[in-house]
């Protein structure tokens, strides 16, 4: 009797063991990337397998569209690449959304994500860091140190001098 309450605590044991192995479907991903300042490359995965989507863009500060949507096509693992021509600079901060059109005409989210541009707005008197300089300046002040620090050697040794 007791072998029969274990065989029927390891059969259920297994049981929710091969629940737990059954393989998962994969959550949808949308990621933005750029790799220069004119373009946003997008990556979606976990889609459904060949359909036709459209990938909108938004600005997130001002939350109007920055491209029309663009069309892509999911291949048989449910992802797609798509590039896309923006200013980032105009737009350092984006929102994508990718809709599939069922036949119906229904448009439902299959995901969003959010993008920082490393992409700064150029201003009238912006100059890239650590470039150029203010050479004079620094001349100026590089001769009046060593001026100063061979007065100072100088004053040393007539004092060594005197005190002999």
């Amino acid at each position: 009797m007791r072998r029969t309450t274990l065989a029927k605590l390891m059969l259920v044991l297994a049981g929710l063991l091969a629940l737990g192995i059954a393989p998962a479907r994969a959550a949808e991903s949308l990621v933005l990337t750029c790799d220069i300042c004119s373009e946003v490359i997008i990556t979606g995965k976990g889609l459904p397998a060949n359909e036709d989507v459209r990938v909108s863009l938004a600005d997130v500060a001002t939350g109007q569209e920055v491209h029309s949507p663009v069309p892509a096509t999911t291949d048989a693992n449910g992802a797609f690449l798509k590039k896309v021509n923006v200013d980032l600079t105009k737009h350092p901060s984006l929102e994508s959304s990718v809709w599939k059109t069922s036949s119906g005409g229904v448009l439902v989210v299959a995901a969003h994500t959010r993008f920082n541009s490393p992409c700064k707005p150029k201003t009238a008197g912006d100059q890239l860091p650590l470039t150029g300089s203010r050479t004079s300046l620094l001349l100026g002040v590089g001769a009046g140190l060593l001026a100063l620090g061979a007065l100072l050697v100088g004053g040393a040794r007539l004092r060594v001098r005197q005190v002999r």
